[in-house]
């Protein structure tokens, strides 16, 4: 089955995004208030994207497009137990994969302080540093180059 990113649709999908987010990104650090209904996950131009591996959902992320060529990523989980595997750095090359064939050029990111170095290490940028959470942004690249050589992720978007 090997790896998979797609966009939520089915119930079921849905409840894994929720759980990975309000594990890792509130149950984890000790906040509450989580609300899986909350209407930007719906809101027009929002992609709720989902990674998972061998059937298996890990991470999530939601991409929210704009009017004009700059992209917000936002919530950005990978389960504890499949960090530090390479995952998230697939899941991030995805959404830009996605984020460029959507005519996107620029992405942005409001980054937890402690993943700072992760988005470093994949080539964004600090923009304002003195936010709670930073922003950071990275130029992407346009998909006039064609799909790839296959031997990436499924994505069926």
């Amino acid at each position: 089955m090997g790896i998979e990113f797609l966009q939520v649709k089915k119930v079921e999908e849905w409840r894994a995004y929720h759980a990975i987010r309000r594990h890792v990104l509130f149950d984890l650090r000790g906040l509450d208030g989580y609300d899986d209904t909350h209407p930007d996950e719906h809101a027009p131009g929002h992609m709720p994207l989902l990674l998972r591996k061998d059937g298996v959902a890990l991470g999530t992320v939601r991409l929210d497009l704009s009017e004009g060529t700059t992209g917000i990523v936002r919530l950005v989980a990978i389960m504890p137990e499949y960090q530090r595997q390479g995952l998230g750095r697939i899941l991030m090359s995805e959404v830009e994969r996605l984020s460029a064939s959507r005519g996107l050029s620029r992405l942005e990111v409001y980054a937890a302080p402690d993943a700072v170095p992760f988005y470093e290490k994949l080539g964004w940028v600090m923009v304002d540093p003195g936010k709670i959470s930073p922003l950071m942004a990275k130029e992407i690249e346009s998909s006039d180059h064609g799909s790839g050589s296959g031997d990436g992720p499924r994505s069926p978007l």
